[in-house]
């Protein structure tokens, strides 16, 4: 872990493997014993592809590679991919398959090579299944690592990225109200904004995106995503406490050709997404070669079906209109110098509120409605340099640059928002004395400018007040992570880093993760880590606005922005996972267990009706999460996945410690995915289905329109949802290799709540709230969709 991973690429899919591949990748291996394994070697790594005499370019697991004139080398694994490191005067690299030609590449400092085998004979055999779980958990990982490729991205519509999560146990994915349909996770009891969220290794999803953000990212552009429960590496700053999400996206490497995704929803909802990537272009002069490799990405999103399912007068899903660009170049020097560099833009248009609500027309716009406007653009550059001749040493670079806009209205409220964003992040990583010892040291830089506020519209029917949330923050870091690794059984992370911010002075973020294998396939890892974030009271809690609640911040003496303390809290955990034989099928059982522990946090208080306060936490506020998760397949082609998850999470709210609102304690998943034998084209079929059972959830004390001019003497007591099971499902028809079409249902019980929002028939009152939303608010919802992949 403490060698500068700022180019992540991990993909783990099913295929198809012919007896003649398994006979070459059996005489690589012969080759290969003959040669001393390089084992944890970081310093090269790439895959290795076949180029087939139709054109096709598949990965070849079990080739072999090794150093000219050396006895170092290794083999690919089963997606191609290998991992060598560089011993001292070698120069030539060599991939070798058998009917296919060798690859031959003079090393001059480079950190990923990729060989392109051309195939020499072909064999017509028979062809037999190696099937690779799409959702796999890490054991080598001393973090507690969940990687989903793109083969469980598809299980779903996945139209973006906070609906990829539909079909994984870890992260529950809800709604924070029930009017502007906006989507939040959770991950360990607590709310998304706890997680970092990170795109290619560089934390995103924060400030103003904290609660949008998660859309901004279409489900066709993600290649893995990697799902890490509890504190993460300090390399990636102080903000993570209960987890990290990075967002491996589709780059010049590994992206298709081309890619069409199109997408249509009975609710009305139209999608479309192009991936175009072009062939790279070589300059190159007697003394060294430089290559460019481009991608472009684009999403267009659309919805402007009115429905009320639930019959409350509001609609159930917003009216939008999106459009979303992303533009990734790869540079690569033989003088070991590489670069990421990235351009993105989203404009987004959501509307939300009565059915009939109309902000262009005179009348129609008197009405209760949401509007969100958004547009953001953004840079992001990574470069990595290798010293020659010494691949273990390396320095990096992460810089980006953000500008967000937003601007709109909830209901008698117009809302304001911008935040103008940069970070820096400059990274050393060498090696003490051996690979077993290993270091990673850095400093980082971010600069933070809010601009934000809410201001109460013409004649307000009631009381609210305004907010001005203007504010800058800066934040200068150092940071060191040191590894060490016994041979492969153990691995020991620690990390320490100290922070300075402008308005809260200096802190530090002390974070430890230990891995020890018993044997190949029984890990048990520990975790314990502290975590800082400062609270973007709005944009974490955009519930609030969805609805009359008075908004209150209840200052202090503190120094810190509007009277509230910075977030802190630990987080500890432990992990046991083990593999094993079931039936003669390979299985897998992973339980974790983890407790968060807050010591200072910005508490949202929705026990009294009309009022949303804002303070800082007196008492306790924790969560302590448990989960068990199986996964097995029973026959070929049949992926079995259950899981079960418990939650303990209360807070003091004033005085008195309580349930979290809206969050269930039990939560029991069931994933079943089959697919039928391909054909030679690669036609088949596949069917997967996802099944949760939701328990109760605790809802704030409400009161009904008749109750409000009695409120203060209402026994304020608590009240308890009913649990709920959800069911989706999709069907999946390729009529050969890269042409597919995909037809599914969610919410397939059609279970929806007929009164999500609190005086929906009288939304100028006071008691207007949608904010306690504890299920769908729309029933039973189909969709057809087809993709279109040239490789």
């Amino acid at each position: 872990m403490s060698s500068i991973n700022v180019f992540t690429n991990v993909a783990s899919t099913g295929k198809w493997i012919s007896i003649d591949m398994m006979l070459r990748s059996f005489i690589s291996s012969v080759i290969i014993m003959m040669i001393p394994m390089t084992i944890g070697a970081q310093g090269i790594r790439g895959h290795v592809y076949g180029e087939e005499a139709n054109g096709n370019r598949i990965p070849l697991p079990g080739a072999a590679i090794f150093w000219e004139g050396t006895r170092s080398g290794t083999l690919s694994d089963d997606q191609g991919q290998y991992s060598i490191g560089h011993p001292p005067g070698a120069t030539r690299l060599i991939a070798q398959f058998i009917g296919y030609g060798s690859d031959t590449v003079d090393f001059s400092g480079q950190t990923e090579i990729d060989f392109f085998l051309v195939v020499k004979s072909t064999l017509q055999t028979v062809q037999v299944t190696e099937s690779v779980n799409s959702a796999t958990m890490t054991m080598l990982n001393p973090q507690n690592f969940q990687i989903l490729n793109e083969k469980e991205l598809c299980k779903a519509a996945c139209c973006n990225l906070n609906e990829s999560f539909e079909t994984n146990a870890s992260i529950d994915a809800t709604y924070a109200d029930a009017i502007t349909g906006t989507r939040q996770i959770r991950m360990l009891g607590l709310e998304g904004r706890y997680t970092q969220m990170m795109f290619d290794n560089v934390p995103a999803v924060r400030g103003l995106a904290s609660t949008y953000g998660l859309t901004y990212v279409p489900g066709p552009w993600i290649k893995n995503i990697y799902i890490s429960k509890g504190a993460g590496s300090v390399i990636a700053g102080f903000e993570s406490i209960s987890g990290q999400i990075n967002v491996a996206m589709k780059s010049p490497a590994d992206a298709e050709q081309f890619h069409l995704n199109a997408y249509a929803g009975s609710s009305g909802r139209l999608e479309l997404n192009l991936v175009f990537n072009p062939k790279h272009r070589d300059t190159s002069d007697h003394f060294h070669r430089i290559s460019l490799h481009p991608v472009f990405l684009t999403h267009g999103a659309l919805s402007q079906f009115r429905s009320d399912m639930n019959q409350d007068g509001f609609l159930d899903n917003p009216l939008f209109s999106n459009l979303l660009l992303r533009n990734e170049w790869h540079l690569n020097s033989s003088r070991g110098l590489s670069g990421q560099y990235v351009l993105s833009m989203s404009h987004l248009q959501h509307q939300s509120g009565q059915l009939n609500f109309d902000p262009l027309d005179e009348v129609r716009s008197l009405l209760w409605g949401a509007e969100m406007n958004t547009k953001r653009y953004e840079f992001t550059g990574k470069t990595g340099y290798v010293f020659n001749q010494k691949p273990w040493k390396s320095f990096g670079s992460q810089v980006s640059f953000s500008w967000h806009d937003q601007f709109g209205r909830f209901g008698y409220r117009n809302y304001y928002g911008q935040q103008l964003s940069g970070r820096v992040n400059l990274l050393f990583a060498t090696r003490i004395h051996s690979d077993a010892h290993k270091i990673t040291s850095g400093i980082s830089a971010n600069y933070d400018d809010y601009s934000e506020g809410v201001v109460f519209r013409e004649f307000p029917p009631i009381p609210l007040s305004s907010l001005q949330l203007n504010r800058t923050e800066q934040v200068a870091g150092v940071f060191s992570e040191y590894t060490f690794s016994h041979q492969e059984n153990m691995t020991l992370v620690l990390g320490m880093r100290g922070d300075y911010h402008n308005n809260y002075g200096l802190f530090f973020t002390p974070r430890l993760h230990f891995r020890y294998s018993i044997n190949p396939r029984s890990t048990i890892k520990l975790l314990l880590g502290k975590g800082y974030r400062t609270a973007n009271i709005l944009m974490d809690n955009v519930g609030v606005l969805a609805g009359n609640r008075n908004i209150v911040i209840e200052e202090n003496d503190s120094t810190g922005f509007m009277g509230l303390n910075l977030e802190e809290a630990w987080n500890g955990g432990v992990v046991w996972g083990q593999k094993f034989k079931m039936n003669h099928r390979d299985a897998s059982l992973t339980i974790d267990a983890y407790h968060t522990k807050f010591e200072n946090q910005v508490v949202l208080d929705l026990e009294t009706p009309t009022v949303a306060r804002f303070y800082n936490l007196t008492g306790k506020s924790f969560s302590t999460s448990v989960q068990a998760e199986f996964q097995w397949t029973p026959i070929k082609r049949l992926d079995l996945r259950l899981a079960y998850r418990w939650l303990d999470a209360k807070t003091n709210y004033d005085s008195t410690l309580l349930e979290r609102p809206l969050l269930n304690k039990h939560r029991a998943f069931v994933n079943v995915a089959y697919a039928t034998r391909e054909k030679l084209n690669g036609a088949h079929w596949r069917f997967d289905l996802t099944a949760q059972w939701i328990s109760r959830k605790r809802i704030p004390f409400t009161l009904s329109e008749h109750d409000m001019h009695d409120l203060h003497n209402q026994q304020q007591e608590s009240t308890y949802s009913q649990d709920y099971f959800l069911l989706n499902a999709q069907v999946s028809y390729a009529f050969m290799k890269d042409v597919e079409l995909y037809v599914g249902g969610e919410n397939l019980t059609n279970f929806m709540i007929h009164d999500a929002i609190v005086s929906s028939d009288n939304p100028s009152s006071a008691n207007f709230d949608g904010s306690l939303v504890w299920g769908p608010v729309f029933g039973r919802m189909g969709y057809i969709g087809f993709r279109w992949m040239i490789r």
